[in-house]
């Protein structure tokens, strides 16, 4: 009777190292996750508040708006920008909330934050990140409002169907490149 004992005693010990094996091995991809989530519920927090929609959209759609008509004009476009409307005499489109980028930028920073990573990577990942993604959202801009001019029945298409989505594996991409990046440099250190 006694060997069974110790048997199961033996089984029980190595049945808790295996998961406390698991959970060591588990646990950085929870805390990524963890933080993640968290960062990520306190930016949608601010991002459906009140003054973010009053005062922070509007004021980013207009830039999206007005850089976008610009560099339009320099393809000979006739466009203008008044707030988050871009115009021309053919067509007229407006830069609403999802159409800024800014979830992206913020599905790509808060994943880049939540990675255990230096903070230096990740302050250059995150700068350029938003840049990369801010100027893709200005050519998604351009591209739709010529899509308007040029081929009006793909308009809501490209929006929808297309660029949503290739906006969203842009974010990403550029995540994994980011790691990518980071793991490299964080070998060639050691």
């Amino acid at each position: 009777m006694k060997p069974e004992r110790k048997l199961k005693q033996k089984a029980g010990r190595s049945g808790g190292s295996a998961l406390r094996d698991y959970w060591f091995q588990f646990k950085p991809v929870a805390w990524f996750v963890g933080i993640f989530v968290l960062v990520l519920i306190v930016f949608y927090v601010f991002w459906l508040s009140k003054f973010a929609d009053t005062r922070v959209q509007p004021a980013i759609a207009s830039l999206n708006a007005s850089i976008s008509a610009f560099l339009l004009n320099l393809f000979g476009q006739g466009t203008t920008a008044s707030g988050d409307i871009i115009s021309s005499a053919v067509f007229s489109t407006s830069v609403r909330r999802g159409c800024d980028a800014v979830e992206a930028m913020a599905l790509f920073t808060v994943a880049v934050l939540a990675f255990p990573a230096r903070a230096k990577y990740k302050g250059y990942g995150v700068l350029a990140g938003i840049l990369i993604l801010f100027f893709l959202n200005i050519i998604r801009i351009m591209s739709l409002f010529l899509t308007g001019v040029y081929y009006p029945s793909a308009f809501e298409f490209m929006h929808v169907e297309v660029w949503q989505i290739l906006f969203i594996f842009f974010a990403i991409a550029l995540f994994f490149i980011w790691l990518k990046r980071t793991n490299r440099s964080r070998t060639d250190a050691k």
